[in-house]
């Protein structure tokens, strides 16, 4: 993996900028409407709400800030979410998330 696209998408999104990224917090708020709906797999709201994030490259951190809870919250919702969808890891929750459409359209 390019380590110098990894570092500069991290460095955009950094905590300190976040009031600086009208466009994030926008896309934020259409994951929050379309988060909510029902899944075949049965996430709950939450669930997907934090998938949906991980699915877009947010580190635990940003997603805990984005989304007014802790990282540990953060964890507990992957961890369940990828129990309820039989996956081992992140990458496959993310793949799942784009795979399934479950990530509205830019």
């Amino acid at each position: 993996m390019d380590h110098l696209v990894t570092d500069a998408h991290h460095a955009a999104l950094s905590l300190d900028d976040f009031h600086a990224v009208p466009k994030l917090r926008r896309r934020l708020s259409e994951i929050r409407t379309y988060g909510y709906r029902p899944t075949p797999a049965r996430l709950t709201g939450q669930q997907l709400l934090i998938a949906q994030l991980t699915a877009l490259g947010l580190a635990n951190k940003e997603i805990a800030y984005l989304a007014d809870i802790s990282e540990t919250t953060v964890k507990a919702h992957i961890s369940a979410a990828l129990r309820s969808l039989n996956l081992k890891r992140r990458t496959q929750l993310c793949r799942y998330i784009f795979e399934a459409g479950l990530l509205a359209a830019e």
